[in-house]
This record gives structure tokens, C-alpha cells and sequence, in this order.
């Protein structure tokens, strides 16, 4: 194995098959951390290069930052597709495996690596549904069956939480009732979303996502700040949100991706 070092953050569905697969390979990899914590999505940008890749860069070895990190070393490589700049942001639906950071890092395994890895289609609904879930679920990610889809992220879901399908299914199925009924809100002139905000809203991403509904929501981050998020839009309701529903609410460190389908941004404490 040459000298390569994975540096990942925070542990979403997509990180940990990343993390599954480097491992399956013994590809050395590491978790980032901040405060002797590993990161989660709010803070994974605001970690530091650790220590092990610091001295791998030092040998003159490789080293890829998965989603977290804010600045790139020199002689360090970022997979990532979240923020402008990086290798798979901005990409549509068509690209979806190439752009997520899973299909990254196989191409890194294959092809700098030199790595015969196998992608499953396992992976491929994993890659769809972190990149563009909206659009998978309209079916237009080449290959990606929507109700496949649909099987694997209740799967993985009640895996993730302990549950039965059948409950998640539940909730699902509730929350799809939840946002018919919503009021609808108007991000710019003529182009509107579902409200949730303050409503039941159980596994309200796969309730959008196979409703294909936009929805604008609102939790509680990890550090007490309110996220309010612009869930399965069009590129035009998630430019809307961001350029001009979000300032028009004073709200701070806006963030996301039109193409893909996603924004969110803050309310100030």
C-alpha cells in the first residue's frame, strides 16, 4: 500500500460507506475530530488537519479530506461536493455518481491507488440519494430505480434508528399527509414551498423526497442555533430561498447547491 492517508468527517449514510469500503480495501483512514469529538455536518469545516496526515504530507505521501476541513493543505486533495469549488458541486442528477464523494473516492481507489473496486448497486443508491434524493426519487439519476431507492433509505433508516421498516413506513406515510396539508409559503414572486416549520415532521426528507414536494423546515442544530432548511427543491425554489427568502429573514451562514437541490441557513442567536 502506498503512503495515502483518508481524513473523514462527519458519519452520514455516505460517509460510513466510504468508511466500510477504504476499510475492506485496508486503505488507511481516519476520523477528524474536534474537541476530541468526531465532527458533525456543522463543525466539520471547522476542523483541523490531523497530526497523522500532517506527517503523511510530510513524507511526501497523499492526502484526501472527505467532507470536512475548511483549508487544503498543500499536497492534499479534497472529495467532497458541497461547497463551490469543490469536484462535485454544481453537478446535475446525470452525474451523480462521478460527483458524490463516493464515487470520488472509488476513482481515487481506482485510479491513483490502482485498486480493482468493485461498485455495487448498493453504492449507487447510496451516491444518489446523498447527492440529488429529489431528483433519484423523480427518477432522473441514470440506473436508479425510485422504488429501489425507496426500499433502501426506509432500510437504512430503521437501521440507523433502531426501528422496524414498518414503523419508519409509518412515519413516512404520516408526515406525506402532513405536507399535503401544509401551508405554502413564497420564497420569491411565483415560486412557493411547503411549510413545516413547527409541524410533525418524521422522516421528513424521505416524505419530500417521494412526495416531490419542496419543504422549508426547522431544527435544532448540535450547537442550539435554529437550521432552516430548503428540502428537495427545483434549482429555482432553492435560488429562491437563498438569494432572496433568507435575507429577507435576516438569517446567516446561508449555504447549498441549486442543482442538487438543498439549501439551509441560520437563525441569528
Amino acid at each position: 500500500m502506498q503512503d495515502v492517508l483518508f481524513v473523514l468527517g462527519a458519519g452520514d449514510p455516505e460517509m460510513v460507506t466510504i468508511e466500510h469500503l477504504l476499510a475492506d480495501y485496508a486503505v488507511p483512514a481516519i476520523r477528524v475530530r474536534v474537541g476530541g469529538k468526531r465532527v458533525y455536518p456543522a463543525n466539520a469545516y471547522r476542523a483541523s488537519v490531523p497530526p497523522q496526515a500532517v506527517d503523511v504530507l510530510a513524507r511526501g505521501g497523499r492526502v484526501w479530506l472527505v467532507e470536512c476541513v475548511g483549508d487544503v493543505p498543500e499536497g492534499a486533495s479534497r472529495i467532497d461536493h458541497h461547497r463551490p469549488g469543490d469536484p462535485g458541486y454544481g453537478h446535475p442528477p446525470a452525474e451523480f455518481w462521478r460527483a458524490s464523494s463516493l464515487g470520488q473516492a472509488v476513482a481515487v481507489l481506482r485510479n491513483e491507488i490502482g485498486l480493482e473496486v468493485e461498485i455495487t448497486p448498493e453504492m449507487r443508491l447510496v451516491a444518489a440519494a446523498d447527492h440529488c434524493l429529489g431528483a433519484a426519487y423523480r427518477g432522473d439519476c441514470p440506473g436508479i430505480d425510485p422504488d429501489a431507492l425507496l426500499r433502501w433509505h426506509v432500510a437504512s433508516r430503521a437501521a440507523f434508528e433502531k426501528r422496524s421498516v414498518d414503523a419508519v413506513l409509518i412515519d413516512v406515510q404520516a408526515t406525506r399527509d402532513q405536507l399535503r396539508r401544509a401551508p405554502r409559503m413564497e420564497l420569491a414572486p411565483g415560486i412557493h414551498a411547503a411549510d413545516m416549520r413547527g409541524r410533525p415532521d418524521a422522516e421528513l426528507l424521505i416524505a419530500a423526497a417521494h412526495e416531490g414536494q419542496c419543504c422549508i423546515s426547522a431544527v435544532t442544530a448540535r450547537d442550539g442555533r435554529t437550521k432552516i432548511g430548503c428540502l428537495v427543491g427545483s434549482p429555482a425554489q432553492v435560488m429562491a430561498f437563498m438569494h432572496e427568502w433568507v435575507p429577507r429573514q435576516g438569517l446567516t451562514a446561508v449555504y447549498g447547491d441549486p442543482v442538487r437541490g438543498f439549501a439551509g441557513a441560520f437563525v441569528p442567536r
